[in-house]
């Protein structure tokens, strides 16, 4: 399964640098990949870029970054269209921080440092470097704030084991911080210079996304009206100084569970409340000789299908995927659903008119919207197949032989213009498409699984795959088949 989620090109030069480093910055936040991630993208991005102009023979001036999802793991790749470097895998290979500090020469060391796992390829149009990305933790982010440094050294030695943490000694720049970055819990000094720890949390509680944010006191003043302040200001515990690692361990997880405890039973209630139409029951049959199966789990949730017939009677489907789980994929994919029908059904639309249109309003829609996945097939009577692909896992063509459909645009909303190309596949006889979102399955197709698939009876195929979902997937999952009648073949 392979998904392209981000996909853009730059003039490479000394001065677009910094540009460069904010949109992947701009978009990363976006994509919701977290600091650290988004830190090391610029990181290999930006001196993997200044070693093309340092050293090769013909620099180049035309550089595209991607960024994507391959089963279990994430990919950064850089193609570039200057002269081969033919010594790069060789030295970056063989790079190595050094043990004392130096001022420059170390490009190629952090990179390896930071992302060693890479593929370098030479092809006649442009060199291309794939890195395989760690994988990330999925500990939780705790925010600490105090301007004492000593301090934050010793709640870091405490907490980071277990947590991954942000450390401020200004809580103006925690402030920054989280205007751009998720977080699960807040634990600040009460008495800070500039802005107050009282301050400081009716600042923190202004951001929309962090209104709910757990929020713990740490301070020296145990003051009873210091105390009563605290707790009409509505955080969640008051720890005072000195403090042991045991009983800050103990506070910190309590908190955190009792928010996600809280969390999880007024989502349950407000999925009540939830009555979406967009599920696939109102799809209709395909043009013969072509079928169309379809199955979804949940019948309500960030997933959906849609169909549009249009004047040359061709047919259009639709196949979305709200990025997130939860409560906020199924509010936001109702949301998009109801946009996408409208615009669906405005006179004639195309293709192109629904992706620029949609691209549009998810550019300039507020960031709660959140990100979407989006497959349009173009269907014909003569059983030509038409596919647009926006962030969505490859669809599977299974016909004289059995591959991958790769090209893409990326993710929707990400930039204000997109490029709207699609892959045009015609269907023989017991020919099959397969179309999936990534709640199928975390794999990663291999040939030889394709060659199995293919093997399969073209009738069976569509069960075959919808088989392969777990019994309770942790997303969303919809698989959605074209398939081609036809005499089996015979080998």
């Amino acid at each position: 399964m392979s998904q392209l989620l981000f996909q853009r090109q730059f003039t490479l030069s000394y001065d677009n640098l910094k540009s460069i480093r904010k949109v992947l910055a701009d978009k990363a936040y976006v994509m919701a990949l977290g600091p650290e991630r988004t830190q090391n993208l610029k990181l290999v991005c930006s001196e993997y870029c200044t070693n093309l102009l340092d050293h090769q023979a013909e620099p180049a001036n035309r550089i595209s970054i991607s960024y994507e999802r391959s089963g279990h793991h994430h990919y950064l790749a850089i193609e570039d269209n200057g002269s081969a470097w033919l010594e790069l895998e060789e030295q970056l290979q063989s790079a190595e921080l050094p043990s004392c500090e130096v001022e420059n020469g170390m490009g190629l060391a952090l990179i390896r440092a930071t992302f060693p796992d890479f593929d370098y390829q030479i092809t006649p149009t442009h060199n291309r470097i794939r890195f395989r990305l760690p994988r990330q933790t999925t500990r939780k982010q705790i925010l600490i704030v105090d301007d004492s440094s000593s301090q934050l050294a010793l709640l870091a030695s405490f907490l980071e084991p277990d947590y991954q943490l942000a450390l401020f000694s200004q809580a103006s720049e925690a402030l920054v911080w989280l205007a751009k970055n998720h977080c699960d819990l807040v634990l600040a000094d009460l008495h800070m210079p500039n802005i107050n720890g009282f301050d400081f949390r009716n600042k923190v509680a202004a951001f929309e996304r962090h209104q709910m944010l757990p929020f713990v006191f740490l301070s020296g003043d145990t003051k009873d009206n210091t105390r009563s302040a605290a707790a009409q200001s509505g955080i969640d515990d008051f720890l005072t100084k000195p403090i042991t690692k045991p009983h800050l361990l103990s506070v910190l997880g309590r908190v955190i569970e009792r928010h996600r405890n809280l969390s999880a039973s007024f989502e349950a209630k407000l999925k009540q409340q939830i009555t979406a139409n967009n599920n696939h029951s109102d799809v209709q049959a395909i043009p013969s000789p072509l079928q169309l199966l379809i199955d979804q789990q949940p019948q309500v949730g960030g997933d959906f299908v849609m169909q549009r017939q249009l004047e040359d009677s061709s047919q259009l489907l639709v196949l979305g995927d709200q990025m997130g789980h939860g409560l906020a994929a199924k509010i936001n994919g109702s949301v998009c659903f109801g946009f996408i029908g409208g615009l669906l059904y405005h006179n004639n639309t195309s293709p192109k008119q629904l992706f620029t249109s949609l691209n549009r309003y998810l550019y300039h829609a507020n960031e709660a919207t959140s990100l979407i996945c989006l497959l349009v097939i173009h269907i014909n009577k003569d059983s030509t197949v038409t596919i647009y692909n926006a962030g969505m896992p490859n669809p599977v063509l299974l016909g004289s032989t059995a591959q991958e459909i790769e090209g893409g645009m990326g993710l929707l909303g990400l930039f204000e213009t997109i490029d709207v190309v699609g892959t045009k596949v015609q269907l023989s006889a017991n020919d099959s498409l397969h179309f999936y979102s990534d709640g199928l399955f975390e794999g990663k197709w291999c040939q030889e699984q394709l060659n199995n698939f293919q093997a399969i009876n073209t009738l069976q195929r569509h069960a075959y795959l919808w088989q392969s979902t777990p019994q309770n997937p942790a997303d969303d999952c919809s698989v959605l088949t074209i398939l081609c009648d036809g005499q089996e073949r015979t080998n």
